[in-house]
């Protein structure tokens, strides 16, 4: 295929507006003379040619996004996961392709599918047992000005934080997310672009609700961000914020709907009922004091410095102890105080410090650190942390009210 209708096509299918109906039967006719041509000398029409021809029967958006982002099935292939290529190549992966731009990125989601023991590296749950019953979905992340995304090995990949994940429609999604429903991802980058594969519970059984998949900025579900019915059980984009706050609809069949599984699976959470109640938001005896020991006195000073701050706001995104915080932002202003510079951003407050090796060593003013999604708290003592929280703000809670991946003293020597 000759260069000038290349640049045709690449300029018919840029995802502004539909694309111009005389330029589009210019592609067609010019696609058909190439297809004539080609047929002559019995060689096979060009992909490219293909495509020109699909263009008046589909969005050129639509179009643009299918030819110009790698596969799922590749994303996968290309993150060692063979079997998940060859599922999302099949029937049963659904393909969507669909575009959002909010803020300063484009997200695009590409296709999505649920089933058993489609990955070769299957999920554990923690007794060892296969979490079987799965949903993948890969999207597509870029910078609405063109400007390349770092890729995953630079230092800048790390300055970058995106939540993703299925929502449950009558669920809060505050509370149901990709943090409660054994949620993992892994990134990549291609040609400036972020692909994001992302893994967690099948939510086919919910198939009979309103589904969405949200995409924001932030290491947790930004409340600022979307906006939840309580009455009717709707969640929307609030449309006042402006940041990334992309919401798909997700195009799962309601015949794979289960009503009696999902809510079995909804108790097994108990994510309102307990963790809220139990673990997440508690009130310590009345004789709880930090312990102050004398190899960690000033560690025992930033927790009881942080505990004036409990009922306090959450807030996404920023760092102040008394008008509204998010969890790094709660850890940074706390240790600021101290004259101890931390990053606001949770992935960067690991890398420094001293690493604890288990939690019976543990001491006031540690940091405690969570992967689904990242989260940062400070230990109290006695099991407990305090931490800033999406619904809640400031709180304390029981440091194992989600999964502990690491823990990180910055001011004794640990041995």
């Amino acid at each position: 295929m000759d260069k000038k209708f290349d640049d045709a096509l690449r300029h018919a299918l840029a995802p502004i507006d539909e694309a111009d109906r005389e330029l589009n039967q210019k592609i067609l006719n010019q696609a058909e003379e190439q297809s004539t041509m080609e047929k002559r000398m019995k060689r096979r029409l060009s992909a490219a040619a293909i495509i020109a021809v699909s263009v008046l029967s589909v969005s050129s958006v639509t179009v643009y996004a299918a030819w110009k982002y790698l596969p799922s099935s590749h994303v996968a292939e290309n993150m060692r996961d063979i079997k998940l290529a060859e599922a999302f190549s099949s029937e049963q992966a659904v393909s969507v392709h669909e575009t959002q731009s909010y803020g300063e990125y484009r997200v695009t989601l590409l296709s999505i599918i649920s089933g058993e023991l489609l990955s070769e590296h299957p999920r554990c749950s923690e007794n060892g047992a296969v979490i079987a019953d799965r949903t993948y979905a890969v999207i597509a992340i870029e910078r609405a000005d063109g400007e390349p995304l770092p890729d995953t090995s630079e230092e800048e990949y790390d300055k970058l934080d995106f939540f993703a994940s299925p929502l449950i429609g009558e669920y809060n999604p505050a509370f149901y997310n990709i943090a409660s429903m054994s949620g993992n991802y892994t990134d990549m980058t291609e040609d400036g672009i972020l692909y994001r594969l992302f893994e967690c519970d099948s939510i086919e059984m919910f198939a009979d609700h309103d589904l969405y998949l949200c995409v924001s900025e932030g290491m947790f579900y930004n409340t600022d961000a979307y906006c939840y019915d309580e009455l009717t059980g709707k969640i929307s984009r609030n449309e006042e914020y402006e940041g990334l706050n992309a919401l798909f609809k997700l195009p799962l069949d309601i015949s794979k709907a289960n009503p009696e599984k999902a809510a079995e699976y909804m108790a097994s959470l108990g994510l309102e009922s307990d963790i809220l109640t139990e673990k997440l938001n508690i009130v310590p005896e009345d004789s709880f004091e930090v312990k102050v020991t004398e190899d960690n006195k000033r560690g025992a000073e930033i927790a009881e410095y942080a505990l004036q701050f409990v009922g306090n706001p959450y807030g996404w995104g920023e760092d102040s102890l008394t008008e509204g915080t998010d969890s790094s932002g709660f850890a940074k202003s706390v240790y600021e105080y101290f004259g101890i510079s931390l990053p606001h951003n949770s992935n960067g407050q690991r890398e420094l410090g001293t690493k604890v090796d288990d939690l019976e060593n543990a001491k006031p003013g540690d940091l405690i650190f969570y992967d689904t999604p990242s989260h940062v708290a400070i230990y109290i003592g006695e099991g407990l942390v305090i931490h800033a929280m999406p619904e809640i703000g400031i709180c304390i809670s029981e440091m194992d009210f989600d999964e502990v991946s690491e823990i990180r003293n910055y001011v004794t020597e640990t041995k």
